[in-house]
C-alpha cells in the first residue's frame, strides 16, 4: 500500500517555505527603495548645491532654513576646509527689531571678507559684506546694514524700515566675498 501522506507534508512544507522567501525577498527589494540613507540622500543633494555654487559661483543656492531643526535644507557646506560657526537670533523677532547676525571663521582660514545674504519669506533679498577677523566674531544687523538686492541700480527704501520686514522665515547665507562661494547657511524668524 502506498501512503501519500508524508509526501503532501513535505510538499506542503516546501510551498510553504518557498513562498515565505518569495515574499521576504520582495519585501526586502520594494523596501530597500532607492537604496541610500537619509544622511546619504543629504549629502548627495549638498553636494550638488555646492556644484551648481561652484559652477555658477556668484549665484546664492536654493536652500531654506528650517527653525525647528536650526538647519537650512538642502544644507549649505564650505567647499573649503575651514569650520564656520554662525550665530543669529534663536526666538522670533518682533518686526522693526533688529537682527543681530554672527559668522566666526578659524584663525587659519584664507577668507577675509564675506557677503551675508537674507532671503525673506516674500523671495526679496537683501545683503551687506562683512570684513573677517579670523578667530574672532564678525556681526552685521539686519536690516539697517544691509542694501536691497535689486535689478535696478536704486536700492530698495524699504530695506532698514520696518516696512521692509517680513513676518515669517528668513533664510541668512555666508558667502566668499571674493569668489561668491556660499560658506554656510543659517536664518531666524520675524514676528
Amino acid at each position: 500500500m502506498l501512503t501519500t501522506t508524508p509526501l503532501r507534508a513535505a510538499l506542503r512544507r516546501a510551498a510553504a517555505l518557498l513562498t515565505t522567501t518569495a515574499a521576504a525577498t520582495s519585501a526586502v527589494a520594494c523596501g530597500a527603495g532607492h537604496g541610500h540613507t537619509p544622511e546619504e540622500l543629504d549629502a548627495m543633494i549638498a553636494d550638488r548645491v555646492r556644484d551648481s555654487a561652484s559652477s555658477e559661483p556668484s549665484a546664492l543656492p536654493d536652500t531654506v532654513f528650517d527653525p525647528d531643526t536650526y538647519m537650512c535644507s538642502p544644507a549649505v557646506d564650505s567647499p573649503t576646509t575651514d569650520t564656520w560657526r554662525t550665530e543669529t537670533p534663536r526666538s522670533a523677532v518682533s518686526p522693526g527689531a533688529p537682527a543681530r547676525l554672527g559668522v566666526l571663521a578659524g584663525e587659519d582660514t584664507e577668507v577675509t571678507r564675506v557677503t551675508v545674504a537674507v532671503l525673506s519669506p516674500d523671495g526679496s533679498s537683501s545683503s551687506a559684506d562683512v570684513v573677517l577677523s579670523p578667530g574672532a566674531w564678525s556681526h552685521v544687523d539686519y536690516p539697517e546694514d544691509f542694501t536691497a538686492t535689486a535689478t535696478t541700480d536704486e536700492p530698495d527704501p524699504a530695506i532698514g524700515s520696518e516696512e521692509g520686514r517680513t513676518d515669517g522665515v528668513h533664510t541668512v547665507i555666508w558667502s566668499d566675498g571674493d569668489s561668491g562661494t556660499p560658506l554656510t547657511c543659517d536664518g531666524f524668524s520675524v514676528g
